[in-house]
């Protein structure tokens, strides 16, 4: 379904066709990046140990951080066919190493472990200058286990299920200001629609007037692609070009979000709001380790700029994949026109084969391609040692496409989850462990309410082959011409 790299037996060189690293990059690197990164253990501890990692490309440790962010379903299972799984990239900072692996046990030994030995957060540190330091995607040990704590009784099943009809009178509304019929990037219609729903479960039904100005400032900052990120670390980068631009529209988010904070603190009626925003500052008073406004505005900001861009794209393959496959697509209107038809409505089992639908649709294009863990101490994985400072990488792209664990891979397969639950070490869009998405749930039922009215409304026909190539946006992968497909009314 992917090109790959290269021809079998090229070497690394003839594959980047002699790329070079700029003259004095490293030298500029060092002098840039933060010092707390610069201090960290794992340029030292890792190596001296080098020789006890498994083998990878030799690349550029620049252009082996861009291709694993811009292009992982092809640096992935290009690196896997040459060096086996697991094999170690070098990227940037400091020479940085990460062992990618995949096999249900080794992906199991990093889930299972302790949170202490394998941390997240600073397996996610590009994420740092996008969400903050507070962010739950960032934080470990104590103060992580303490925000999960806080933030988990927003996402139970009594208020998913409380957010469930604002999110169809949502979807309905957007819907509504999609053309009849013709041919649509859903990618970017997704968005918009994605981005007014995480805003009113977020803020419930707050100032319209200010909601209408971050709008476009929220989803061009959300637009970053690799250069962005990784520049972001880089002070030196920050007043120049697109960093500045990407530095600006975050302090306009970090504004508007301080000062919903402060108007939720104050708000009489605070008691009977329903809103995200509202919870959780009910709950940090009510705590005695609440969570500070600076926190809140962090965590915040991770639920706003992760929890609409990832179930934009994850809806936008889906679509495609519809398009692409009419059968499946009837099978789904049809299990809804079954539900209506009941007395009592659509009961749990009625969205079974729509379910695996979107199951298939997370394991052929996972949204994220990778989990990324940084060892603390010296830690087993998959019967290998591995010293402190390493990070471990379960691959998502490579789980995903295992023969061993998903027959024909490639293909798009509903069926392969019906009656089946997926295992926690074979399909991970959602990571694993202590670590797994709190949003998780919400993102499966708001794309349950998408497609179904979506499909209510709409044939989807494919645009040409109807294939299209993941592209990176800051550090999710979205269908490379958003999403091209017709729409025919129904």
């Amino acid at each position: 379904m992917y090109p790959t790299v290269g021809a079998e037996g090229d070497d690394d060189e003839t594959i980047v066709m002699n790329v070079r690293r700029p003259a004095g990059f490293r030298r500029a690197a060092d002098a840039v990046w933060p010092d707390r990164l610069r201090a960290t253990p794992t340029a030292r501890t890792v190596s001296d140990m080098d020789t006890r990692l498994p083998p990878g490309p030799r690349l550029p440790n620049l252009l082996q951080a861009l291709l694993a962010l811009s292009a992982p379903v092809v640096l992935f299972p290009a690196a896997a066919k040459r060096y086996g799984v697991p094999f170690t990239l070098t990227m940037l900072p400091q020479r940085r190493k990460i062992v990618a692996v995949s096999e249900p046990a080794q992906v199991k030994d990093v889930f299972a472990g302790s949170p202490s030995v394998f941390h997240a957060g600073k397996g996610n540190d590009l994420l740092r200058p996008l969400l903050g330091v507070h962010s739950l995607l960032l934080q470990d040990g104590g103060d992580h286990a303490r925000a999960r704590r806080l933030l988990a009784p927003a996402f139970g099943r009594r208020e998913i299920a409380g957010y469930r009809g604002l999110v169809e009178q949502v979807t309905a509304q957007q819907l509504d200001r999609w053309p009849r019929s013709g041919r649509v990037r859903a990618h970017v219609l997704l968005n918009e629609l994605t981005l007014e729903v995480i805003l009113r479960v977020v803020f419930g039904v707050s100032d319209t007037a200010r909601l209408d100005r971050m709008r476009p400032i929220v989803a061009r900052a959300v637009d970053a692609g690799p250069v962005v990120m990784i520049g972001l670390g880089m002070p030196a980068l920050r007043g120049i070009g697109p960093w500045k631009r990407e530095v600006r529209d975050l302090a306009a988010i970090h504004e508007f979000l301080g000062e919903e904070i402060e108007q939720a603190r104050r708000d009489p009626a605070l008691a009977e709001r329903r809103d995200l925003l509202a919870l959780l500052v009910r709950a940090s008073a009510e705590d005695a380790q609440g969570l500070t406004d600076a926190e809140l505005r962090d965590q915040l900001m991770t639920l706003v700029a992760a929890g609409h861009e990832t179930t934009a794209t994850a809806m936008a393959w889906a679509m495609l994949e519809l398009a692409r496959h009419p059968g499946v697509q009837e099978r789904c209107v049809d299990e809804m026109a079954a539900a209506g038809a009941d007395d009592d409505g659509a009961a749990a089992g009625d969205t079974e084969y729509l379910d695996a639908v979107i199951k298939e649709v997370l394991r052929l294009h996972p949204v994220v391609p990778m989990v990324m863990r940084e060892l603390q101490e010296p830690a087993n994985v998959g019967g290998r040692e591995y010293p402190r400072g390493v990070t471990i990488s379960p691959s998502i792209v490579l789980a995903h496409r295992s023969d061993d664990s998903y027959p024909s891979p490639q293909d798009f397969d509903p069926q392969r989850f019906l009656g089946d639950v997926p295992t926690p070490t074979t399909w991970l869009p959602f990571g694993g462990g202590a670590r797994r998405c709190i949003g998780a749930s919400f993102a499966m039922m708001e794309g349950q309410v998408i497609l179904q009215q979506v499909l209510q409304r709409y044939r989807l026909i494919p645009v040409g082959r109807g294939r299209e190539w993941p592209r990176s946006r800051n550090v999710t992968l979205y269908p490379w011409r958003r999403a091209r497909v017709e729409l025919q009314a129904r």
